[in-house]
């Protein structure tokens, strides 16, 4: 079914837009925007990204590509940029959802809405897909108010919120993870997150996810994607550097957790996706496996 199936991916210059385009190329014929720069990829057609904000441009993009799915990941995951510029961060994530989605809808096509365990409170943790989504930061508040537009406007969509997703990245865009290979390189302390647990896993098993919805045309779900391991940034930056044979001793926790500070826990239960794609959950071991 596969080598007539159009994809669009739009952020595809990004750590995970690359990763997608790379992986489902293999399948199905990929289209991938990006802004300033992008790594070549084998069988993916780059198109330079227009302004999502202005509604003509949308609609000549979609109608030229006339792709049977858009996955829509553009965004950022920065804490601190999210904290400083609220407003100009909503806009990032949703600025020109409205008008893609409304060009989409008219091909009769499928929109996919690449989204973050931050819609959660993590007060809990292993959230369901169906369990109230009350963010406490401002990227959890900025995705979900993406996640309200495609609901509400999209005719045939799929919302997939991701555990953070660990690879190697590009020589443009590079992952969290080869960022904290190179500072390590460079003999740099880096700094992080040792409160929040997340169950992340390797954007492979993203990757696999996506093409058996597609497939299955899955439509207006919400799929949840992470691995079977909790674990902090901190604590995985350690893991990692300590499987690619690099010192540990320059990590350092970002936030110190006293007697009195409470964990959060994001993590995602994602056994009813499972159920509709018939994938294998991966540990954490098996993750860092791939790298």
């Amino acid at each position: 079914m596969t080598n007539h199936v159009k994809i669009l991916i739009v952020g595809g210059n990004g750590f995970v837009g690359s990763a997608l385009s790379k992986s489902l190329s293999r399948y199905f014929q990929v289209y991938s925007t990006f802004r300033r720069s992008y790594t070549p990829v084998k069988n993916v057609i780059h198109l330079p990204l227009p302004s999502l904000s202005e509604k003509e441009i949308c609609d000549r993009m979609i109608q030229a590509v006339e792709p049977n799915v858009v996955i829509y990941c553009l965004g950022s995951n920065n804490e601190a940029e999210a904290e400083r510029d609220p407003r100009g961060f909503q806009t990032l994530h949703s600025g020109g959802l409205t008008h893609l989605i409304h060009a989409v809808d008219l091909l009769k096509s499928k929109f996919i809405y690449i989204s973050s365990d931050f819609i959660f409170s993590g007060l809990e943790g292993n959230f369901y897909e169906s369990d109230s989504t009350v963010p406490a930061t401002q990227i959890g508040k900025a995705k979900l108010g993406a996640e309200n537009i495609v609901k509400t406007r999209s005719l045939n969509h799929l919302i997939v919120r991701c555990a953070p997703l660990i690879g190697r990245g590009t020589l443009d865009h590079t992952s969290w993870l080869d960022h904290v290979r190179e500072s390590i390189l460079l003999q740099k302390k880096i700094e992080m997150p040792s409160r929040a647990s997340h169950n992340p896993v390797h954007i492979s098993f993203l990757s696999d996810l996506l093409k058996k919805a597609i497939e299955r045309d899955l439509r207006n779900k919400i799929l949840h994607v992470g691995g079977l391991t909790k674990i902090t940034p901190y604590e995985l930056s350690r893991q990692f550097l300590q499987k690619i044979g690099l010192p540990t001793e320059l990590i350092e926790p970002a936030d110190t957790v006293g007697t009195n500070a409470s964990k959060i826990d994001y993590s995602l239960n994602f056994t009813e996706t499972l159920k509709l794609v018939e994938a294998e959950p991966l540990l954490l071991e098996q993750s860092l496996d791939l790298l």
